[in-house]
């Protein structure tokens, strides 16, 4: 997606200049005046620069990790509300950092402020560092002249998300671990473990029992065609990355997963807590409807309910409801628009796209904690099954030798 650079003009006659990621110049005049601006001058730049200094930024002075940005914006809330000059607490930052690319960041960001540019200018300008809605919802602040209290919005919706994506994390570890130490013990029976067994029972001169010779074959297999598995699966690995790289091919794979019985709803609720948080975030810090909806939007990972929000955008920008709109385009759970109905018709939209998130957000909980449940006890008897039919191949062939000596 190309970059742009633009001058517009406010409602209160200031000149204002900015970087901005834009499908095209028609989309960023849109959204310019959306969020009350007049276009003066929009160029555009080459998409690989912001690339570029993103790169800088991870690698040329210390990786900038997400957990950076949240803690700068913390603190910078903590300061401001402590009634600091915005320069005077990015200088407080920049002494109190302890990674070179934070300092490098809020060092960039009090120069940026003293040569007269907002600090929403100023993070546009850091080349990817700030993502579109971090910028909407700081730009929205300074607007409204609550800077501190769009920051500790800000503060308080990345750490809703991290929260959740840590506890998602969190559940899956223990299955991972007991997959990973699985397909270890297997391999290293198959390997090394029945081959041993083998050429003692070999000696015996007698065709050994079926289910010893598939397991002694796929011990074989693994023993010395190891490399090509692993070849394989980086392969298979490579392929699925380019797939996902690739827009149609994403898409297509983004509408199969929410055609799976379990996988889909659950899908469907993640991406409906990220889109109600985003979008109840950002009514609630002065953003209109149809700008944090295109804004909200991106927050969405899948590709398919990211292309209906599209639409929704553009029927509420005509003066449709949102839940209509929501509910004709039929990607998000029922709930949702029920209750987004009820919230428009009592005008506390915000207070219940908010409400919403929680639920989304508990219910993802609680499906994986249940689906891990039944998960486990599934893995273990699957590891114990494959245990007992290796052991069994060798306790057959024990058998079968012992015959032989009477």
């Amino acid at each position: 997606m190309p970059w742009f650079e633009y001058r517009a003009a406010r409602g209160d006659g200031a000149v204002v200049e900015g970087r901005s990621e834009a499908p095209d110049r028609r989309t960023l005049v849109r959204q310019l005046e959306a969020q009350g601006q007049v276009p003066l001058q929009i160029v555009e730049r080459r998409a690989e620069a912001p690339a570029a200094a993103a790169r800088t930024w991870r690698f040329g002075s210390g990786r900038l990790t997400g957990k950076d940005v949240d803690y700068l914006t913390l603190e910078l809330a903590t300061l401001l509300r402590a009634a600091l000059p915005l320069d005077r607490a990015l200088d407080t930052m920049t002494r109190l950092a302890g990674k070179p690319a934070r300092k490098e960041l809020t060092e960039n960001l009090a120069r940026e402020i003293r040569s007269g540019a907002s600090l929403s200018q100023a993070m546009e300008r850091q080349d990817g560092v700030f993502d579109r809605f971090y910028v909407n919802m700081v730009r929205a602040g300074e607007a409204g002249g609550a800077l501190d209290l769009a920051l500790e919005r800000l503060a308080e919706f990345k750490q809703r998300a991290r929260e959740l994506r840590e506890s998602i994390v969190s559940s899956l570890f223990y299955p991972a671990i007991l997959i990973v130490l699985a397909i270890v013990a297997v391999a290293i029976m198959l390997a090394f473990v029945v081959p041993r067994f083998t050429e003692m029972f070999a000696e015996a001169g007698r065709e050994l029992p079926l289910l010893t010779r598939v397991v002694v074959a796929v011990g074989s297999g693994v023993e010395h065609w190891w490399w090509l598995i692993l070849l394989g699966i980086a392969a298979l690995a490579f392929w699925v990355r380019r797939e996902l790289r690739d827009p149609v091919a994403r898409e297509r794979w983004d509408a199969w997963l929410l055609r799976l019985p379990l996988v889909g709803g659950l899908i469907g609720k993640i991406e409906a807590g990220r889109f109600t948080r985003t979008l109840g975030t950002l009514l609630k810090n002065g953003v209109s409807l149809p700008a944090a909806i295109d804004i909200a939007k991106e927050i969405v990972g899948n590709r398919v309910i990211g292309r209906a929000l599209a639409q929704v955008a553009l029927r509420v920008r005509q003066g449709e409801p949102l839940s209509r709109a929501l509910t004709e385009a039929a990607v998000l759970p029922p709930l949702t628009t029920q209750l987004l109905k009820v919230g428009e018709e009592t005008g506390h939209l915000e207070r219940m796209l908010e409400q919403l998130a929680d639920i989304h957000e508990r219910e993802v909980r609680t499906d994986i904690q249940r689906a891990l449940t039944l998960g486990e006890p599934v893995i273990i008897l699957v590891i114990a099954g494959l245990i007992t039919v290796i052991i069994l191949s060798i306790v057959l062939a024990v058998i079968e030798t012992n015959n032989l000596a009477f």
